[in-house]
């Protein structure tokens, strides 16, 4: 029998990397359905919430999930694929509401952060500890943004959201478009695939990686994300 790659994926939409139920599976999926393809390797998914997602590739219960090393949680050791590509995260609050000025962050009090369960906000998460701040989950980056949308402009409630992810809820909900969002961003990070640490996982980093470095060097990468713009 021939050797399949599992990989655990959210069960939540993360638009427009990833989606449970859309035809249209996302940025990520295709990519990796371009290295099934390519190399011949099945490819099972999982689809699971965030934190277990995280424990099942750090037993090896799957072989790789979605993630960046800028967020991940803990010392684990890993085999990252390069960087798929590069998110930009920006403030989101209410509509009318003034923003965190981010130089300020230390003074900061009874903010409160919406933020999803299993996500890591490297930024605020040292005012998050030390209770300066608190923080509200929620199952989905959706959840987030009507909640927001219902508050008031002197609320002190805010979120750290991809702009990527954000902009496609805008198009997909015009009226999300009158919150108020930061001009510049508030961390940069790489999405990649991390891979468990054993001999399939490093053996499936590497060949990824190269399969990804030529869907780079032939353009077909910037084709397949341009198809979710």
């Amino acid at each position: 029998m021939a050797e399949s790659l599992r990989i655990a994926l959210p069960n939540e939409d993360y638009p427009p990397f990833h989606f449970v139920r859309s035809e249209n599976k996302g940025i990520l999926h295709d990519i990796i359905t371009a290295f099934s393809k390519a190399s011949g390797v099945q490819v099972d998914y999982v689809f699971v919430p965030e934190m277990r997602s995280a424990k099942m590739v750090k037993d090896g219960d799957v072989d790789a999930r979605m993630e960046s090393e800028d967020w991940q949680v803990g010392n684990g050791s890993y085999y990252w694929s390069h960087e798929v590509i590069r998110e930009e995260d920006v403030m989101v609050a209410a509509r009318g509401a003034k923003l965190i000025d981010l130089q300020k962050l230390n003074s900061l009090k009874s903010g409160v952060l919406l933020g999803r369960f299993g996500y890591v906000y490297p930024t605020f998460e040292l005012l998050v500890q030390n209770k300066v701040i608190h923080r509200e989950n929620f199952y989905s980056d959706l959840e987030v943004l009507q909640s927001l949308y219902k508050d008031t402009h002197s609320s002190q409630r805010f979120t750290v959201i991809s702009k990527s992810v954000l902009n496609w809820y805008i198009d997909h909900h015009p009226e999300f478009a009158a919150l108020v969002v930061s001009d510049v961003n508030v961390g940069v990070a790489p999405l990649q695939l991390q891979f468990a640490y054993n001999s399939k996982g490093k053996k499936y980093a590497q060949q990824f990686n190269d399969f990804l470095q030529k869907l780079k060097d032939n353009g077909e990468l910037d084709k397949i994300i341009a198809r979710y713009q």
